[in-house]
């Protein structure tokens, strides 16, 4: 595994893990039982959603480019939610499987992406890599989340952004 796309794969896992949503969530959560419950179902709903979209673009050359345009489309917004300050957030809220699976954030398209461009076996570890990261660091955030600042994850997501539309427009580039 590129040490490069694994370090991208935790940072957007541990970025995901703090978006406002998950926040708010887990503001109205209380107790490390429910924090787990929430992380753990958080992360089935994503696996339900994620692999068939690794097995949909692993197929197909127009797919997977059409994947990367819409994984720059995804960090584009992303980078813009930041530098306006407004979240910007593509479906319903809810809590566990129906948030993981139903709220669509850049940073859960991303890992999609990427790991559907990996193939089917390395795609799968990436997303089970995010699952267990993102869904640690939600219980951690959950535990944690009155001594959250707010805007802790803006300058990552900005970072992640740039990195993300860096790595895409190599993987358009090179196809």
């Amino acid at each position: 595994m590129q040490l490069e796309i694994f370090l991208l794969i935790i940072s957007l896992a541990l970025i995901h893990a703090v978006e406002p949503d998950h926040i708010v969530t887990l503001r109205m959560v209380r107790g490390i039982r429910k924090y787990i419950i929430f992380g753990v179902s958080h992360g089935v709903g994503f696996a339900i959603v994620a692999i068939p979209l690794i097995l949909l673009f692993s197929y197909s050359y127009l797919l997977e480019l059409a994947g990367d345009i819409l994984g720059i489309g995804f960090a584009i917004v992303l980078l813009t939610s930041e530098l306006l300050n407004k979240e910007i957030e593509i479906a319903p809220r809810g809590s566990g499987i129906a948030q993981g699976a139903l709220a669509i954030t850049p940073s859960k398209i991303l890992v999609a992406i990427i790991a559907a461009q990996a193939g089917l076996i390395l795609g799968l570890w990436y997303i089970t890599l995010f699952i267990i990261i993102s869904s640690s660091a939600l219980i951690l955030v959950g535990i944690a989340v009155n001594r959250v600042p707010k805007n802790i994850s803006k300058v990552f997501n900005i970072i992640i952004s740039f990195v993300t539309i860096i790595y895409l427009l190599i993987q358009i580039f090179s196809i």
